[in-house]
């Protein structure tokens, strides 16, 4: 076993000899690692991105009301067209894809009236907003241009804003693909993302597929290219070893995997890139399930700081992911910005058009003025670039597809729109020519979950910061409870020690031995003189 540990060693200090010649490398493929990792230095620089955690808190605080507007009160951004029901899971049968509370879990009784409110599955999970029909083009012709929907989202919504025109996805599949119904259009703003009830075995199965059967497989890690014989085949070497040795065997992998595990560092950017998107995407929601939990006994939504704890909280790898996620939406968004100025948001209000419009190059605009956040042109440069774009691509809409698989209808909706967000934003950075305005022709639905997911992931960093300062405060209050528990006791002896003195009949050299040691370390000469 020695020598084991001993051939590794040298083999580490053989392979990674050539590091130090590999900063200015121009393959991001295998660029060095940084090491600050998502740490929790507000200067640091994001691991994989070009950006600092400060950074995006300061343009986060300029961006939030902005955004809100947006999607709140914008029918072209509050609005989403999904396939919500009807589409079977692909991967495995639904036994395990109900809610497993105990709403969801007494659906199945005949009179659900002897459940209390709060407890029954349509309270928690069900979709509460209005819901209109993607019209065929005979219904458009047949119906007025401005009411395509016949009124059914309400008398208030501009509905040109809303309905679109069919098209295709790169990155996510599109909701009528393979689908023998045209999609329900669905009220983002009446069906907030929070916390349902959804849990147990549906939840994990869920994110156990997207986790683990999303792995690069068929693209083995490679030795980076620019290294020298020697240096390549120590490498070979020691991974040949880790591999013997059984230090590659997969073990079942927590919900969370840590980014300072060995496997996933030590990959190239591209599969950093993709799991850091994922963690980041599940950093996310488990944000907003904490910031909008159900109180069961009062009935009330609100913040619940146990669940930040639980999900969150110490987990430096998630909340950094999470941050990660920020700059790629953010990257995206920018490089969208020629393309959006003179996109047509509602074809058949004028007025309605330009205030849209205006809101949006309003937004571009504050995040253009910062520094660039994510370098894309550092994705898929290796001689396996195209292979393994084309595998990430395909790794990712298998993601959207999991989506489907989703037991709990709000949790369905917001789990698709935020997958689809991720998809438009890495066809936007990936499929882009050489000139990154020249951005793919995108669908509205895929603009609309772009900006939804941004201004999601914008809000868990706001919910990040809400927990961390409660948090904050409460060690700042025990500390000083600590310390002035620690100062009574030192200068004023409480009864019982006063007990314990005459009990014990000490005299004056032990009494002012007695005193002396309960003065911590770091007492002050004048401490030390008045004990």
């Amino acid at each position: 076993m020695m020598q084991i540990i001993a051939n590794i060693l040298s083999l580490i200090v053989v392979s990674l000899v050539g590091v130090s010649h590999c900063v200015d490398h121009n393959s991001a493929s295998h660029n060095k690692l940084q090491s600050n990792v998502c740490t929790e230095s507000p200067k640091s620089i994001i691991s994989d991105a070009c950006t600092s955690y400060s950074t995006l808190n300061e343009l986060n605080i300029e961006l939030r009301d902005t955004l809100t507007d947006i999607t709140s009160n914008t029918d072209f951004f509050s609005y989403y067209r999904l396939i919500l029901f009807g589409k079977d899971c692909p991967f495995w049968t639904d036994d395990n894809g109900v809610c497993g509370n105990i709403a969801c879990a007494v659906n199945t009784l005949d009179n659900e009236e002897q459940i209390p409110p709060i407890w029954r599955a349509e309270e928690l999970g069900k979709l509460e907003g209005p819901m209109a029909v993607h019209p065929t083009k005979q219904m458009k012709k047949k119906r007025n241009l401005q009411k395509p929907l016949d009124g059914r989202l309400g008398i208030n919504v501009k509905e040109s804003c809303v309905v679109e025109e069919d098209d295709e996805r790169d990155y996510c599949v599109p909701e009528d693909e393979g689908a023998g119904v045209r999609g329900d259009y669905v009220s983002l703003v009446d069906n907030p993302e929070r916390f349902t009830g959804y849990a147990g075995e549906g939840t994990r199965q869920i994110w156990d597929a997207i986790y683990r059967e999303n792995c690069f497989s068929t693209i083995p890690y490679s030795v980076p290219e620019y290294l020298n014989q020697q240096q390549r085949m120590a490498a070979n070497k020691l991974g040949s070893i880790f591999k013997n040795q059984g230090l590659y065997k997969n073990q079942k992998q927590t919900l969370f995997r840590t980014s300072h595990s060995f496997g996933y560092e030590n990959e190239c950017l591209e599969k950093r890139v993709f799991y850091r998107i994922v963690s980041g995407m599940h950093s996310s929601i488990s944000a907003h399930i904490c910031s909008e939990y159900l109180n069961q006994t009062t009935g009330e939504w609100g913040p619940n700081l146990q669940c930040y704890k639980n999900r969150l909280y110490g987990h430096t790898d998630r909340i950094g992911n999470l941050y990660f996620n920020f700059a790629i939406l953010l990257q995206a968004t920018r490089n969208l910005g020629s393309y959006l100025k003179e996109y047509t948001f509602c074809s058949h209000d004028t007025a309605q058009n330009l205030i849209t419009r205006n809101k949006v190059q309003s937004l571009i605009k504050t995040i253009s003025a910062a520094p660039k956040f994510f370098d894309q042109s550092l994705m898929f440069v290796s001689g396996e670039g195209p292979s393994l774009k084309e595998d990430f691509r395909k790794r990712f809409r298998n993601v959207s597809r999991i989506m489907d698989c989703v037991g709990c209808d709000k949790c369905r909706l917001w789990g698709k729109l935020q997958t689809a967000g991720y998809g438009t934003a890495l066809k936007i950075l990936f499929e882009s020519e050489n000139n990154s305005r020249d951005v793919p022709k995108l669908k509205r639905t895929e603009i609309v979950a772009l900006f939804n997911t941004l201004a999601r992931v914008s809000s868990s960093i706001d919910t990040v910061k809400y927990f961390s300062s409660i948090i904050e405060e409460e060690s700042r209050q025990k500390s000083e409870q600590l310390s002035r528990t620690t100062s009574d006791r030192t200068k004023k002896p409480n009864h019982l020690e006063e007990q314990f003195i005459k009990d014990n009949e000490f005299d004056e050299q032990d009494l002012e031995e007695y005193r002396r040691s309960l003065l911590s370390s770091d007492s002050t000469l004048s401490e030390n003189l008045s004990a």
